[in-house]
């Protein structure tokens, strides 16, 4: 299908450049077959002329017109020449060498073939020029000036044709020339069009790659707000159950007390603090309640920034993954252990985000392979991609030009990552 569409293209490209080409060297001979008119008018005897019109049925003048114009022919150089002059009904007709003045009439020869193209395009007072396809003879160029009085009116025009041999020798020897264009005008076609192939496919394998990064962030946080809502709807029905008990044993004062803590725990859910970019205050909320109801002290140090000079995507993709790796190590730990750290800050060249938690120390022979594709330390569960999120993250860092540190210890993990931003 792609060659196809290239040689329709190319096929199109040398046609359209032909056909210019063609009209380009018609509309040159026409010019210069207006400028040779000019020249043969500027040689002739227009009082023999208009002595001629005043007695059309004289022998004498008609021959002394035809002589003078041929003297004016061969002293220009010309090939052919004629004179029209219309009629009372504004209609065209030949004057010159005694040729009959019936409209129907066709002269032999290259010389003087008065076709309907003529008679459509001539103007008495006015240059004109037309193009003529003749069966007998080919194509040929007919181009006119007008004739003027001595009282400045326009008596006929002078007209000359050039002839097929002209046309066609000059149309052959430009297109010879023109050949080397011709070639280079299709490998332009074939190069552009290739371009434009090799961009779609890049754009695609792109948008597929965006596309499958996001959906893996996408799913990542889905399946991480599941076990939220799971969680949650535990203890909901727990906290039900112990309401509905303390009322069966007519208890009011406890269950309102119960009510009351439940209505505190569920303000503390609510993220402690103002965040400016919209998508960044959803991931931290999201995350903020998985931390309260996985019972991990999770410390927020974010910026009141819009931080909208990275995508909001890219920097779902960097804070998700990070975090989610925070939460799998820090949850090994007893609840009286665990804590994560999340800062997001902007400076006046870069943005930081650094994630810290306590857990298990990463070894020193792995941590230059965490951040490849497929990498994971960690079990895998089914329906979870497992080893790609680092790996996002790197990537995501990569085309900011930014970087990425890891340091671990027995104590802590921290991940920091620096976009490079104008001020």
């Amino acid at each position: 299908m792609t060659i196809l569409i290239i040689t329709l293209l190319s096929s199109l490209n040398l046609y359209a450049t032909y056909f210019n080409t063609r009209k380009t060297i018609e509309l040159t001979i026409a010019n210069q077959g207006i400028s040779t008119a000019q020249a043969v008018l500027n040689h002739f005897d227009i009082n023999t002329y208009e002595a001629y019109l005043q007695d059309q049925d004289s022998t004498a003048k008609l021959r002394k017109l035809e002589d003078e114009l041929g003297k004016a022919i061969r002293d220009t150089g010309a090939t052919f020449a004629y004179i029209l002059k219309a009629d009372d009904k504004n209609q065209p007709r030949i004057i010159v060498d005694g040729f009959p003045t019936d409209d129907s009439v066709t002269i032999s020869g290259d010389c003087c073939i008065l076709t309907n193209e003529i008679k459509s395009e001539y103007k008495e007072n006015q240059p004109f020029f037309t193009r003529i396809e003749d069966d007998s003879v080919g194509t040929y160029v007919s181009s006119g000036v007008p004739i003027v009085g001595n009282k400045g009116e326009s008596i006929g025009s002078l007209v000359i044709n050039e002839s097929v041999a002209t046309v066609d020798k000059i149309t052959d020897e430009v297109l010879k020339n023109s050949f080397p264009f011709f070639i280079f005008s299709g490998l332009f076609v074939l190069f552009s069009f290739s371009i434009f192939v090799i961009f779609q496919v890049w754009l695609r394998r792109e948008v597929t790659t965006q596309v499958g990064d996001t959906e893996e962030t996408y799913q990542g946080e889905f399946q991480s707000m599941l076990q939220t809502m799971r969680s949650i709807r535990h203890d909901f029905i727990n906290h039900i159950q112990v309401i509905q008990g303390l009322l069966k044993l007519k208890r009011e004062d406890r269950a309102y007390e119960y009510v009351k803590s439940l209505t505190s725990e569920v303000e503390s859910m609510e993220l402690p603090l103002k965040i400016t970019n919209p998508v960044l205050y959803i991931l931290l909320q999201s995350k903020w309640v998985r931390a309260q109801n996985d019972k991990v002290d999770m410390h927020l140090l974010v910026d009141d920034h819009t931080f909208q000079k990275i995508k909001s995507i890219d920097l779902i993709k960097i804070l998700s993954n990070l975090i989610d790796n925070a939460f799998d190590a820090t949850l090994l730990l007893p609840e009286s252990e665990r804590f994560i750290s999340i800062e997001a800050k902007s400076v006046s060249t870069m943005y930081l985000f650094k994630v810290e938690n306590i857990g298990p120390k990463i070894p020193k022979e792995i941590v230059d392979k965490i951040f490849k594709a497929g990498f994971s330390t960690k079990e895998e569960r089914r329906g979870v991609p497992r080893g790609d999120g680092l790996s996002i993250v790197k990537q995501v860092v990569d085309r900011y030009g930014g970087a990425i540190n890891v340091h671990s210890n027995k104590n802590t993990t921290t991940f920091s990552v620096k976009i490079p931003v104008k001020s």
